[in-house]
């Protein structure tokens, strides 16, 4: 059955879903509500922090050469460049719900600056493209030479597809993550060829397939595990066997109408797309790998917050476990192995045991694995007493135990620990915009930490979400800071009054509110905000960390917990008043490439001399070291196994640069 055929015949239930969805999240009952967020951070972020983010993998003139792979695992923003000719999609970890591997390119209603597309209503309407760059499907090159390529070498085009507004609990409409296409909106793929007009090459379009929104349950109704469904497209016309064939995504979107909510209308009709393959000898039923895969970013070792004040950690604030989501896509059991390691100022202070021989049953009949050593693995290390702000680097590698990986991209995810001056349960990226319903003139909104220390409060920050025509900008709040009673605010101890929604210029992100006066404060305190009038605030919500034990709302006379899953991004700052964000490294002066690497690495720094190159496995055992005294430095990796190491460059003036190396 196509995927046409098969999502109209659900078409009267998917409808129902959506209406539910929709009912659930808008109606002018709700005292709180969800809102799409107009442009998005991940993309804004990651070219404002590093402007070539991908200059590694620079777009070259030549064409792309069989196979083609990329399963989005590696960075976060604009698509590869080596790959793709356009940056309209954007590649995130945090929008889909288990993908095959860590990573997705999602295509919705936003430009590659991040902002809705001024030609979108509420008719549907073309929106993002992701286009390839040419590949040759004329020749395959092999070592020693290359032949023409023909129908009878079997290529097939494939991909993983999700629509967005997936649920992760029950698909209840709190727990769902982005927003689904409605019927009338579409994901399309057309293949491209170029043909000669005149004196120039024009690229001729075929329309190759298409999908019309709808709802995931359709497909986990039939399949528990089915959150992805894979596409097999054969390639047998002649004309598409050139040298400057061609594939691009499209979708068609459709802005949400007001309904009566002042900045309603954000981000919508997600798609997300994954481990796109194109290569000869595949068959119609080559649907797995041979790749064991992360699914999703790993989790904080603190039991509650993301981030916290160093001043404020103590080894009870640590969690027992780690919890990864790790994933078999072959057809068949894998034996496995797992580590992880903690790395402070370029050294190794913990690691996890190895973890190998264990047996992974594939994802499609089984799910995640969840076997504690990999899933849930033991945290042994405990940082002590913190005396400064100070950031620990998280390494987890899940790869296979015995035989080749498919993908050894995907086998790692690093999580940076940060110890700084704020407390965040919050991962600084917004999925949607959380408003509460002023309509009995009382709107507060109320977030709990814990001091395990006196200390002084000095400012509050939060995010907000850019709203069409930016209309939050006219409302008025309160910030206020609340005794705990109970599990509930109680006495007022600071009220900070007629302050409006600010947005930073430098980048979108969070905007620091300082307090006339530092607050000594210990225990338990609650902090939030009074809101003034029925123009929603719209604070930016991330729905990757569920924080729903520590917020309330009161819109009707008393404090109500949210039907949500997710935190309000709000952040309290303590101690001295510090830039709202920890600097953002520079770029370091070497560079080492290539990098994942198959045989030899070459480090260069044109400003200062190398006088030593040292490479460690991820245990932090020293496996080879160079002297030398050059600008330019070559080390042979070949003989390595497959895996992540990590190569430290000393410089003439005895600084040093420590760089994460992939070992294919």
């Amino acid at each position: 059955m196509n995927t046409r055929t098969f999502i109209f015949k659900h078409f009267i239930y998917g409808t129902f879903i959506m209406f539910l969805l929709c009912g659930l999240s808008v109606s002018v009952q709700a005292q709180e509500f969800l809102t799409g967020i107009k442009a998005s951070p991940q993309v804004y972020k990651a070219e404002k922090h590093n402007p070539n983010i991908f200059l590694s993998s620079k777009a070259e003139p030549l064409p792309l050469l069989l196979p083609f792979f990329d399963d989005f695992s590696k960075g976060i923003g604009a698509p590869n460049e080596k790959f793709y000719e356009n940056k309209q999609a954007f590649v995130n970890q945090t929008f889909p719900v288990f993908p095959p591997t860590i990573g997705v390119v999602t295509l919705d209603a936003l430009d590659e600056h991040g902002a809705i597309y001024s030609h979108l209503n509420a008719t549907s309407k073309g929106a993002d493209t992701l286009t390839s760059r040419f590949i040759r499907l004329d020749s395959l090159f092999v070592e020693g030479g290359g032949r023409q390529i023909s129908a009878a070498d079997s290529i097939y085009f494939s991909f993983y597809f999700q629509p967005g507004g997936a649920g992760v609990a029950d698909n209840l409409a709190g727990e769902r993550i982005g927003n689904q296409p409605n019927t009338n909106d579409s994901l399309v793929l057309e293949f491209g060829y170029t043909k000669p007009l005149g004196d120039t090459l024009v690229t001729i379009w075929d329309h190759i397939w298409s999908t019309p929104g709808f709802n995931l349950k359709i497909w986990l109704s039939e399949n528990p595990y089915q959150y992805f469904k894979q596409v097999m497209i054969p390639i047998t016309e002649e004309k598409y066997l050139c040298e400057n064939f061609q594939f691009r995504f499209r979708n068609y979107a459709s802005l949400e109408p007001q309904v009566g909510i002042t900045g309603w209308e954000g981000n919508v009709d997600q798609w997300h797309i994954d481990y796109i393959r194109l290569n000869v000898n595949r068959r119609y039923d080559d649907f797995f790998t041979n790749d064991l895969a992360f699914v999703a970013p790993t989790t904080s070792f603190l039991q509650k917050y993301q981030a916290m004040p160093w001043k404020q950690f103590q080894n009870a604030d640590m969690k027992s476990h780690f919890t990864n989501q790790l994933s078999n896509l072959s057809d068949g059991s894998r034996t496995s192995e797992y580590q992880y390691t903690i790395m402070h100022n370029g050294n190794v202070v913990g690691a996890s045991e190895p973890s190998s021989a264990l047996d992974i049953e594939p994802f499609l009949t089984s799910g995640i694995q969840t076997k504690a050593g990999q899933a849930s693995p033991l945290i042994t290390y405990e940082p002590g007493n913190l005396t400064d702000t100070t950031v620990f680097v998280v390494t987890h590698i899940f790869k296979n135990a015995a035989g080749l990986d498919f993908a050894p991209v995907n086998d790692t995810c690093v999580y940076e620990q940060q110890f700084l001056n704020y407390y965040a349960y919050d991962d600084g990226t917004a999925e949607y915009g959380y408003c509460l319903n002023n309509q009995f003139n009382i709107a507060y909104f109320a977030m709990k930490f814990s001091l395990r220390v006196q200390d002084d409060l000095s400012a509050v920050r939060m995010w907000f979400n850019h709203t069409k025509n930016d209309e939050n900008s006219n409302a008025t709040f309160s910030i206020i800071v609340w005794k705990d009673a109970q599990g509930v605010p109680g006495d007022t101890i600071y009220k900070q009054e007629n302050i409006k929604p600010e947005f930073s210029e430098q980048f979108l992100d969070f905007v620091e509110y300082r307090f006339n006066k530092k607050l000594s404060v210990s225990g338990d305190i609650w902090i939030g905000f009074e809101q003034q009038g029925n123009v929603q605030l719209n604070i930016g919500f991330d729905q990757s960390n569920d924080s729903r034990e520590y917020f309330k709302y009161n819109t009707r006379g008393k404090w109500e917990t949210s039907i949500y899953k997710g935190t309000p991004m709000l952040r309290p700052v303590f101690g001295e008043l510090t830039q709202i964000d920890p600097p953002v490294a520079p770029s370091p002066s070497t560079v080492i490439g290539p990098n994942p690497a198959n045989n030899t690495i070459s480090i260069t720094n044109n400003k200062l001399r190398i006088t030593k190159v040292e490479l460690y496995n991820i245990t932090g055992m020293k496996m080879d070291e160079k002297q030398c005294r050059d600008n330019v430095v070559n080390m042979n990796v070949a003989n390595y196994p497959t895996g992540i190491y990590f190569v430290r460059v000393i410089k003439e003036n005895n600084t040093f640069e420590t760089f994460k190396l992939i070992k294919n």
